[in-house]
């Protein structure tokens, strides 16, 4: 399906600036491609992301005032980007969230896939309304997930657990997280939404992964940490929060 700028702006009631392209596709805005509607959040760092968008100069961009002068895509200026973004997801690109499971998977009692994540805007009365999702999960081969852990299903790509990753009871894995293969997440770990884990790491019981963080391959998260800055490629980390230690 395709969507003419024009019609997104009108739905939003807002201005398009440039030409009026046709859409094809929603994507997070470090996956700009052609035909493609993305969006800046008003905290997100302004200057690293100009040339990530000009690079793209055939897609569609909800952006705040700043940006204005400095892209050359076609763009919607808007006070409340995000919430702007969810809307049009809602009424032009909604659809059923795909769930793929892998072969040799074991999922157990009372677990929960695919459900919505916890993500929200502020609407133009300050009120908190739920942002639209319409990634899935994809689950690869060898996997086994425990009772009541929850993986959330992602915003627009799909939250990612790789082959042969083991995770335990209770664990719950953020929207857009991507779990490298044969990594290990014992029981009670948190991962907030968009944490990177790479492959054969060990996240060790109830630990806190703050969201957008990324654990390099072969790292291991100590019991109980909290983890807010990436951890790099073999590193032990432990304690709140959690710091590089020898083992």
């Amino acid at each position: 399906m395709k969507i003419k700028s024009s019609q997104i702006a009108g739905f939003l009631n807002a201005k398009l600036y440039g030409k009026d392209i046709l859409i094809e596709k929603p994507v997070s805005v470090y996956n700009l491609c052609f035909g493609s509607l993305s969006f800046v959040k008003e905290d997100f760092l302004k200057d690293s992301l100009v040339s990530q968008i000009n690079s793209n100069p055939e897609s569609l961009i909800i952006c705040p005032e700043w940006y204005k002068d400095k892209i050359k895509s076609s763009f919607i200026i808007s006070q409340r980007p995000y919430y702007d973004f969810s809307r049009a997801l809602k009424e032009f690109f909604v659809a059923e969230p795909k769930i793929t499971v892998g072969k040799n998977c074991v999922i157990r009692e009372s677990a929960i896939i695919g459900k919505q994540g916890h993500s929200f805007s502020r609407d133009e009365n300050n009120k908190y309304v739920r942002n639209t999702h319409i990634g899935g999960v994809r689950i690869g081969d060898n996997v086994e997930i425990g009772s009541l852990a929850v993986i959330d299903r992602g915003v627009l790509d799909d939250t990612v657990i790789g082959s042969g990753v083991k995770i335990d009871s209770r664990v719950f894995v953020g929207h857009n997280c991507v779990i490298g293969q044969d990594t290990m997440i014992t029981a009670g770990a948190v991962l907030g939404g968009g944490v990177v884990v790479g492959k054969n790491c060990f996240i060790g019981l109830g630990a806190l992964i703050r969201q957008r963080v990324k654990i390099g391959d072969n790292a291991f998260v100590g019991m109980g940490s909290v983890v807010i800055n990436n951890v790099r490629p073999g590193e032990t980390v432990f304690g709140s929060p959690a710091k590089p230690i020898k083992r």
